[in-house]
């Protein structure tokens, strides 16, 4: 349940901010999804980090948290 939650946030993200490529996304079939979701949302937000906030810091944080979420 924890992994299509985050799917879910992943296609939020997208819908936000790139949502020519979500419905790209929706015509893929159901396990390139899981693959495709979470690389396009780290595009939209690796993209906006820069306009996100003017403290260099905050931006690396975003980041950072991307990196991590990776992992687990």
């Amino acid at each position: 349940m924890e992994h299509q939650a985050a799917l879910n946030a992943c296609a939020e993200i997208v819908q936000r901010g790139d949502p020519d490529r979500l419905r790209a996304v929706l015509a893929a079939p159901l396990e390139a999804r899981a693959v495709l979701l979470p690389i396009y949302a780290f595009n939209v937000e690796g993209a906006r980090a820069p306009w996100v906030t003017e403290e260099p810091m905050i931006a690396e944080m975003r980041l950072a948290w991307w990196r991590e979420a990776r992992r687990s």
